[in-house]
């Protein structure tokens, strides 16, 4: 499966959001810069995910980008399906031939696979690694 460079900084800007979940609008030159997102890109990648429900942006001083719904409620091929489309271009053309249709069964199930892992992982579970990944501080003396 080919994830396109809109559809990585968008799930990247979205789990920067959701790190911050709940704490007030986050600015986009932020989250461009921990990121390391072309900010006049991400502008286009947050509004494609505003216009779609994902995101609540704020305009002015104070404003800025924040997630619209829990991140427990987000999953990774949401926001694939709204950056890409729902037609993610991973089948090849179909041949006409037995053995082609053979190995074609095997694209689909894995495009089928792809498609329920994605739907399966939310921002809340890329938090939730990101946990995991902290090393812990021990203070023993």
């Amino acid at each position: 499966m080919r994830v396109s460079s809109k559809a990585d900084y968008g799930v990247r800007a979205l789990f920067d959001l959701a790190l911050r979940y709940q704490h007030g609008p986050t600015q986009s030159r932020d989250i461009a810069v921990r990121q390391v997102i072309p900010e006049a890109y991400l502008h286009q990648v947050l509004g494609a995910l505003n216009r779609a429900g994902l995101v609540r942006s704020t305009r002015g001083p104070l404003g800025g980008h924040e997630l619209a719904r829990d991140p427990n409620e987000i999953s990774i091929w949401d926001i694939l399906v709204v950056l890409d489309g729902p037609e993610r271009k991973a089948l090849p053309h179909q041949g006409d031939s037995q053995t082609s249709e053979v190995v074609h069964d095997v694209w689909r199930e894995l495009q089928a696979q792809s498609v329920s892992y994605l739907s399966g992982m939310t921002l809340a579970s890329l938090i939730e690694r990101y946990h995991q990944r902290i090393p812990v501080a021990n203070y023993s003396i």
